[in-house]
This record gives C-alpha cells, sequence and structure tokens, in this order.
C-alpha cells in the first residue's frame, strides 16, 4: 500500500516492528497496511491514501486527510 502519512508511527506485531515516519510517503508492507493501527489513522485522516504514486494524487489525498484529521481533532481551541 502506499501511504503519505502525516504522524508518527509504529506499527508492531508479534516480533515485527515497522516505523513510519512523520511526512512519509511511500510503500508499507502488506502486513503494516491490515494493522488496527494504519486502519485507524487512515479513517481519521493521519494516513492518506493516494491511488497513484502521481503528484496530483498525492496533492488531492493529502488535501483530503487533512479535512478527515480537522475533523476528527477532539482538542479544544
Amino acid at each position: 500500500m502506499f501511504i503519505n502519512s502525516k504522524k508518527n508511527f509504529e506499527i508492531c506485531e508479534g516480533e515485527k516492528k515497522f516505523l513510519i515516519p512523520r511526512n512519509y510517503i511511500g510503500e508499507v508492507p502488506a502486513w503494516v497496511s491490515k494493522h488496527w493501527l494504519v486502519q485507524a489513522a487512515i479513517k481519521d485522516g493521519s494516513i492518506a491514501t493516494p491511488k497513484t504514486k502521481k503528484d496530483k494524487a498525492l496533492e488531492q489525498a493529502d488535501a483530503e486527510a487533512e479535512v478527515k484529521a480537522e475533523a476528527a481533532d477532539k482538542r479544544e481551541e
């Protein structure tokens, strides 16, 4: 799965560990893409999943993720 991450994540499953740094753009292994934390981050906009690797698709996915992240942010201003 190709992702664009807005936050740092450490994905652990058994002995496996995968670090996703802030502003990471690239592929992640299949087991990482299925992990509950990654799925939750996709839902709340912390991780975007562009359909293609082209710049325009990345920009659109990033904008959509930003909207989701703002809607999911429950902190008081």
